[in-house]
């Protein structure tokens, strides 16, 4: 697995943190702990360019979900790109199957 980093956005301001690349396109990381510190939702799946996909409760979990959904879309081209190959593929229904599945939340959790 690929290491990297990410930039998110918060009401707290930016923050750069670790990040992984669990599959071509996708980016997993855990979101800092004073950026919601009640959420038991830490974990991230995104499109590279910074779309969250879900919020997982551990790192197993975003990875899993990150594999599982890899399938469905070229996430390595921009994210209108890759949500047109899931919508036109009818695929919309499985991506959120297949995401809450493996544990994920909304991002916002």
């Amino acid at each position: 697995m690929t290491e990297t980093t990410t930039t998110i956005s918060t009401s707290s301001g930016p923050f750069t943190v670790p990040a992984e690349v669990p599959a071509p396109g996708l980016l997993s990381f855990e979101i800092p702990a004073e950026v919601s510190p009640t959420s038991q939702y830490r974990w991230i799946l995104s499109h590279h360019e910074g779309t969250a996909l879900a919020a997982f409760q551990t790192h197993a979990e975003v990875t899993a979900a990150a594999h599982a959904v890899a399938v469905l879309a070229d996430w390595t081209r921009n994210a209108m790109t890759a949500a047109n190959e899931i919508s036109f593929g009818g695929n919309t229904e499985l991506l959120m199957e297949l995401l809450k599945a493996n544990g994920g939340q909304h991002p916002n959790a």
